[in-house]
């Protein structure tokens, strides 16, 4: 908390003083070079974890895209102490941002571990409200220790992916995906009355089941009780595979000689399926496909390209709102 205060106090004094924090990227570097294989660091990155503050989720492997023998993984995490505040901020878009993705990757240059930026996610999820930039500024610098702690190598603090220089992200060619981030989000079935664990444990049995189109399935539950709130995160092969082929380097010129270079954004990965009870009513969340997409791809030259994966019809979630048999097509 005095940390968090400091932080505080030191933002102001920089506002005041007519300074303002650059623009966050999506991802932020923490480690290049680092001592050991993808899996190696990653491990250590989990065992670290509890010691910091956060619960493991998840360790799920990213598949490269075709003819790249690299290879990169995904340690999903959670922060109780963070992510309650999140949720309490705002109900309905605050269970989207409360899980933290760190990624650890290849290259021809080595290993690299990489966090999905909390200033940048948290801003858009809670639609510019600035109320909570030092609480996501904190959370970045908690994220970092952990990784810094837990993986030797090179330091760095560049943001990477697309920057923008408010959290609203605005719509493709005026017409596609963009829009504040409440009106992106997509109920996809509702329970009146409902139990809402007997729902989680139904949602969570569907996912489990393998898609046919994309490959995704469950990768973690995470259970916020008190809330009676829910994420389950789903991911696979080909989904992340042709993602990671279509953004290639994107924005980061450093990167564009590389095989793979779209391996970076691994931490794109996996997608957020909430289960909320709000006013007895049980409700199934996620956000709409095309606008996670352009939310964690946007600076892919093809573009539209990657809209065009998440407007498939299979990649959708398929779903009986009677049965509650929620299947595990859904996309980014």
């Amino acid at each position: 908390m005095r940390r968090l205060f400091a932080f505080a106090v030191a933002l102001g004094a920089a506002a005041a003083a007519g300074a303002a924090p650059p623009a966050p990227g999506v991802y932020q570097y923490v480690v290049h070079r680092a001592d050991g294989p993808v899996d190696g660091v990653a491990a250590a990155i989990a065992s670290a974890a509890p010691d910091a503050g956060f619960q493991v989720l998840a360790r799920v492997p990213a598949a490269a895209p075709a003819g790249c023998a690299f290879k990169a993984e995904v340690v999903a995490l959670y922060s109780p102490e963070h992510g309650r505040q999140v949720v309490a901020a705002n109900r309905r878009t605050g269970p989207f941002a409360v899980v933290d993705r760190v990624a650890v990757f290849e290259d021809e240059k080595g290993v690299h571990v990489a966090v999905l930026n909390p200033r940048s996610v948290i801003r858009t999820v809670m639609m510019d409200d600035g109320l909570h930039t030092a609480l996501a500024a904190e959370h970045l610098q908690a994220l970092r220790a952990l990784v810094s702690g837990a993986a030797r190598g090179t330091a760095s603090q560049r943001d990477f992916g697309q920057t923008r220089d408010k959290g609203y992200i605005g719509k493709t060619m005026g017409v596609m995906a963009g829009g504040p981030f409440v009106e992106k989000i997509e109920d996809i079935a509702s329970v009146p009355n409902g139990d809402w664990r007997q729902v989680v444990d139904k949602v969570r049995a569907g996912l489990e089941k393998k898609g046919p189109k994309w490959g995704l399935q469950l990768a973690y539950t995470l259970e916020i009780p008190e809330r009676e709130v829910a994420v389950l995160g789903s991911t696979g092969t080909p989904m992340d595979a042709k993602s990671f082929e279509i953004v290639g380097a994107g924005l980061d010129e450093a990167r564009g000689s590389l095989q793979c270079p779209g391996l970076a954004h691994a931490a794109a990965y996996p997608i957020e399926i909430v289960v909320a009870k709000e006013s007895g009513v049980v409700r199934v969340r996620l956000v709409d496909t095309m606008f996670r997409m352009k939310m964690f791809f946007e600076e892919s030259s093809f573009e539209p390209s990657i809209l065009k994966v998440a407007r498939s019809p299979q990649s959708h979630t398929h779903h009986d709102p009677t049965s509650m048999s929620v299947g595990s097509e859904t996309t980014a």
